[in-house]
């Protein structure tokens, strides 16, 4: 159902911009400067609802190259059991809302950080949190979620995760 209301947005959308970009080209003469100037104010106007989602995921992806390394100690991490310390979330202010969650592994003795790393979940742009479709109001341009793969590391270094709770508790 809820494909079929987007289907309907779509459509209704698309005839919206049809009629702007015929207005704003009435008064330009027909020929090839009409046809380049409607397709690029067609354009325009048909992705000005998500434009902000598209700024934001040039944002996202660039958070994502730079923030999502893990910092470790190999030599001290290798073989021990780790505990997670609670860092607490953070928002970060971009075109789009973007949530940074920072894991820190501690040694469980001595509260020593071992690895360290970051998620990060977008929000979507204005149009996806204000008709909230699907739930969650995920963007609609871009993956939401980017994060690193520590299982691999967590594995190659034999380090044991204890999960029953927070260092500190």
């Amino acid at each position: 159902m809820s494909g079929i209301i987007l289907l309907v947005i779509l459509a209704i959308w698309t005839v919206i911009v049809t009629k702007l970009t015929a207005f704003f080209t009435s008064k330009v003469h027909a020929g090839i400067k009409k046809k380049v100037l409607s397709v690029i104010i067609f354009a325009l106007l048909f992705s000005a609802p998500v434009a902000d989602e598209i700024i934001g995921g040039f944002q996202f992806r660039a958070l994502c190259r730079e923030g999502t390394k893990i910092v470790f100690d190999a030599d001290k991490a290798k073989d021990k059991t780790v505990q997670l310390k609670n860092v607490p979330d953070r928002i970060i202010d971009k075109v789009i809302p973007i949530r940074e969650m920072t894991w820190d592994w501690v040694d469980i003795k001595t509260g020593q950080t071992y690895i360290k790393y970051k998620y990060f979940y977008a929000k979507g742009g204005w149009l996806s949190r204000l008709i909230s479709f699907p739930q969650g109001s995920p963007p609609y341009t871009f993956d939401r979620f980017c994060g690193s793969n520590e299982d691999a590391l967590f594995k190659k270094m034999n380090i044991s995760k204890d999960v029953n709770k927070y260092y500190g508790e």
